[in-house]
């Protein structure tokens, strides 16, 4: 009898050892593989894909979101949690290949985890063999609408072709674990951290069906 009580007290303290299983990260439970080549990518798609990951989370390295317009991972900071961070963001609006330097383009689901191997440092100072260059200047003749503006450390899409009545931009980017993706308003012509970049390879709006000249972009009135 009481060889047979020791020997339940011993499970009972080895089973109360084993480690709590693991839970499972946002990421595992939601995001999978599934992408395609495309050798047309467009700033009216690229706006679209973006705008779609506008109200979702933000994580840093990340790159899978839905679109329910809500963060699903609030207050858990790298964690393999909901959304994209500033440069995944551009990276897969963009349709960018996951080899650096690479041309073409990759059309991503958003629910793909993948990041691509460009960071703001890198958009802000593009090599000569990088899918972007840097602009210019900043000018509002010189920009077009889904053209980035990057320093080192941030990087975000702009929206429109048209500013506000303030002179500032709408930018669409993946600005920060407190406020997630979305669309705000910045100061970032005037602000010299910054510098103009832009996707090489753009197709017409209005390809396959274009008849000679593009079509207008689309601008949202403030």
């Amino acid at each position: 009898m009481k060889r047979l009580l020791l020997l339940a007290l011993v499970l009972a303290a080895s089973s109360l050892a084993l480690p709590a299983p693991a839970h499972a990260s946002w990421v595992s439970d939601h995001c999978f593989d599934d992408h395609n080549d495309d050798p047309i990518f467009k700033r009216a798609d690229a706006r679209a894909y973006a705008d779609i990951a506008d109200e979702e989370g933000y994580e840093y390295g990340g790159g899978c979101w839905n679109n329910n317009n809500v963060d699903d991972t609030p207050g858990q900071p790298d964690s393999n949690g909901e959304g994209p961070d500033c440069s995944g963001l551009v990276f897969k609006s963009w349709e960018l290949k996951p080899t650096s330097g690479a041309s073409g383009g990759t059309w991503w689901n958003k629910f793909e985890n993948v990041h691509g191997p460009y960071s703001s440092y890198r958009y802000h100072d593009a090599l000569a063999s990088d899918p972007f260059h840097d602009l210019p200047n900043k000018q509002r003749i010189t920009t077009v609408y889904m053209d980035a503006f990057a320093r080192e450390g941030h990087v975000g899409l702009l929206e429109t072709n048209a500013g506000t009545s303030r002179g500032t931009d709408y930018i669409n980017e993946a600005k920060g674990d407190v406020w997630g993706t979305g669309i705000f308003e910045e100061d970032w012509r005037t602000d010299s951290a910054y510098v103009g970049v832009r996707r090489e390879g753009w197709a017409a709006d209005c390809s396959p069906q274009c008849t000679g000249r593009e079509t207008s972009a689309v601008v949202r009135v403030p």
